[in-house]
């Protein structure tokens, strides 16, 4: 993809590993500035480090999404680096497993908090800067299990559907709904902001390989998601940077309120 106009900045929550670096790195690559943002200060480095060019195009933020005051300061120390911001994606995410009759409510808040109400809070703080310049993106970083249901039996040892006390399967309820509300906060936006010249839109990544996944998912399970695959193999998280470069371009002004699967087809069949 042709490089964007210069003088575009994108914040990137969640950029100090996995798909956020691979965001990152694809933006930065096609010229666009990039604030990073994550809870964990080294990760961010490392991402700075891996992107190549000029490092004044870049600014690091440490910062907790799910707090109010980390979220205005990206906002400020956004404006006052590189004097507007044009591109928000929300990447930041968590889940939370455990018995179903055991997921506490600290559980479920730590989740929503991070992959769904941070989400509405930093792009309510961006939206009145993007709209004084009639141009914006907001891409929201979503899941295929935003409509779809885990199935224990593929992830048996990580996810076993029964224990000796009787508490039920292990679960994700809070990922699956705040995913979920995720697309429809995409398409709630999308019509409110369209007016102002503000696109948003939503990625749904399917079976991606990442550090922490590898550290996670062991060579059976991930025979099986190859398997699973019509493409016969796990996406990279540059896959998903590429898919939030065309939609955050100059020339998608006409797609607002999608949900775009980057999963290889492992979600029509």
């Amino acid at each position: 993809m042709a490089k964007m106009s210069d003088h575009r900045v994108a914040i990137i929550t969640g950029a100090g590993s996995g798909i956020g670096r691979g965001i990152a790195t694809e933006l930065a690559g096609a010229g666009i500035r990039c604030v990073l943002t994550g809870r964990r200060l080294k990760p961010l480095q490392e991402t700075a480090d891996m992107i190549s060019g000029d490092r004044d195009r870049m600014l690091i933020i440490q910062s907790d999404v799910t707090l109010a005051a980390d979220r205005a300061r990206i906002v400020s120390e956004s404006l006052e680096k590189f004097g507007h911001i044009d591109i928000l994606v929300n990447n930041a995410g968590i889940s939370r497993k455990a018995p179903l009759l055991d997921y506490g409510e600290e559980e479920w808040r730590q989740v929503m908090n991070t992959n769904l109400d941070s989400c509405f809070f930093l792009a309510k703080a961006v939206i009145p800067h993007m709209r004084d310049n009639g141009w914006g993106r907001i891409i929201n970083i979503a899941s295929v299990y935003s409509t779809l249901v885990l199935n224990n039996d593929l992830y048996s040892e990580m996810l076993p559907t029964e224990n000796e006390e009787g508490r039920g399967p292990t679960r994700q309820p809070a990922y699956h709904a705040s995913k979920g509300g995720l697309l429809t906060l995409t398409r709630e936006l999308s019509a409110a902001l369209a007016p102002w010249g503000i696109t948003v839109n939503a990625i749904s990544p399917g079976m991606i390989m990442t550090e922490q996944s590898k550290d996670v998912v062991n060579d059976s399970v991930i025979r099986k998601l190859k398997a699973m695959t019509p493409v016969g193999r796990l996406g990279e998280p540059w896959e998903i940077g590429y898919a939030v470069l065309f939609l955050a371009s100059e020339k998608t002004s006409f797609i607002t309120g999608i949900e775009l699967r980057v999963d290889g087809g492992w979600s029509i069949w």
